[in-house]
């Protein structure tokens, strides 16, 4: 029972978050481009496969470590593309992004833990 609940709340923001990829594809896609992610709609794309897909195979346990490295494989990345906390001039923005960074960085490493 305790890793059935692990698995969903481990995987409701990846799934969750791909969806909104998904339904926001414009506004999300735009945002990749300002933030110089070479082929944005193409990497929004691979976001929502990545995101949904990996999450609903952890989620119901089938190729958990096909879904783990899936995870992995979109959540380590992102931080460095997204989340330059260390170029924000104002507080709150830093510690904002600062937040984004390091949550991304703690997601990559429990995705980590379920391919061990």
């Amino acid at each position: 029972m305790i890793q059935i609940i692990g698995r969903t709340l481990f995987v409701i923001y990846f799934i969750l978050m791909g969806s909104s990829h998904l339904f926001n594809f414009r506004e999300h896609a735009a945002l990749l481009g300002r933030k110089g992610v070479p082929l944005p709609a193409a990497a929004t794309i691979l976001t929502v496969v990545m995101m949904v897909g990996g999450g609903v195979l952890v989620l119901f346990n089938w190729h958990k470590w096909i879904g783990a490295a899936m995870l992995f494989g979109i959540i380590f990345p992102a931080p460095f593309f997204l989340h330059h906390f260390w170029n924000e001039t104002e507080s709150y923005s830093r510690l904002s992004e600062f937040a984004h960074f390091i949550k991304d960085i703690s997601l990559a490493g429990a995705a980590l833990l379920l391919l061990s």
